[in-house]
């Protein structure tokens, strides 16, 4: 029955995605070593853009807070806003699993509370990834081609499932026809994305964080089941 059950949920089929090696600058595939020594530059990038402005960072800044040197820093980034932009891809990373809590049903409470376990989930990636997506949002706001790939490529899994079960809502008649299911799933993620990234300043609107996700998954399940 074991054996029946594992070839039931992982068919012979399908093979695990390969892993992209990393590389460094000249294109050669870097050792555990080096992938340890490039981890903490990222990590050290991530720190001081939580901190401030990507314009008051330096390279040598980074480089001083490992314990190394801005040499070695080139021999992975072109400069700081080169490893910003390996941060926000590496936040992305985190998105599937985002999706994946979307699926199941949304009908009464179980819809409601799958509502409220994404827009948590939400605020715990910004919170995270805070400054890397503050960045990333305001790159891409100006026009940045780099950052406006990465967060089309992050959100628009989510934009696209939302679409789906909307779409089906409204099928079944409980969605007002003169709404636009891809447009309507856009605005509840610009809504997450705008909220979460002023989560921090709720005290200041005498809110808390139960409100903001209350109030976010109330948004999103209504719109997504057509139900109240």
């Amino acid at each position: 029955m074991k054996k029946n059950t594992q070839e039931k949920s992982a068919p012979a089929q399908a093979k695990p995605a390969k892993t992209r090696p990393v590389k460094d600058k000249a294109g050669r595939d870097l050792g555990t070593r080096a992938l340890k020594t490039r981890q903490k530059f990222l990590d050290a990038t991530a720190q001081l853009l939580a901190e401030r402005s990507i314009l008051d960072i330096s390279v040598t800044e980074i480089a001083r807070r490992v314990d190394s040197v801005s040499s070695l820093f080139y021999h992975y980034f072109q400069d700081v806003e080169d490893a910003a932009r390996h941060l926000a891809k590496e936040a992305s990373g985190e998105m599937p699993a985002m999706v994946e809590l979307i699926d199941g049903s949304w009908d009464g409470d179980e819809g409601l509370q799958r509502a409220r376990r994404l827009v948590k989930a939400y605020l715990e990636h910004w919170e995270k990834y805070h400054g890397v997506l503050l960045l990333r949002n305001h790159a891409a706001d100006r026009g940045d081609k780099h950052f406006l790939n990465i967060r089309k490529q992050a959100l628009e899994p989510l934009i696209e499932k939302l679409t789906e079960l909307i779409d089906a809502a409204q099928q079944q008649g409980r969605v007002a026809e003169d709404i636009h299911p891809y447009l309507a799933a856009s605005a509840l993620v610009s809504i997450l994305e705008k909220l979460a990234a002023y989560a921090r300043s709720l005290p200041h609107f005498q809110a808390s964080e139960k409100d903001l996700v209350d109030t976010c998954a109330r948004m999103i399940y209504n719109t997504v089941s057509g139900l109240s």
